[in-house]
């Protein structure tokens, strides 16, 4: 549990860094696939943290909560961004490459999740 805070507290302050101080990249969609890549990790090491505590087994429920938690998270941190930043806007494609990052992160874990056991 403690992984998946400190990286979701870390991921928190750099989604609130200034854009102008982020490595820049020719290709247009890279902002995109580190929103995907960062929920993808995301929702692993929650998923992860709820497999563990709840006995090697996956919930539905608790599936759908944590993944609602993930997305109304992303949905808060992209209004704080549009609200308290001034080089950074909220952008719904970020919400969306978001949702897509921990629909990935929960569909790889439960494919991969039968060969923690061992």
């Amino acid at each position: 549990m403690r992984l998946a805070i400190l990286y979701s507290c870390v991921i928190t302050v750099l989604f609130f860094i200034p854009s102008g101080e982020l490595p820049k990249t020719d290709f247009s969609e890279a902002d995109k696939l580190i929103h995907v890549l960062v929920y993808f990790v995301l929702a692993n090491l929650w998923i992860l943290y709820l497999y563990v505590k709840n006995g090697h087994h996956l919930y539905k429920r608790g599936t759908l909560i944590l993944l609602f938690s993930i997305l109304l998270y992303g949905i808060i941190i992209e209004i704080f961004q549009g609200l308290f930043t001034v080089s950074r806007s909220a952008d719904i494609l970020d919400v969306a490459s978001n949702l897509v990052g921990s629909l990935l992160g929960i569909y790889f874990f439960k494919n991969v999740k039968h060969k923690l056991k061992a």
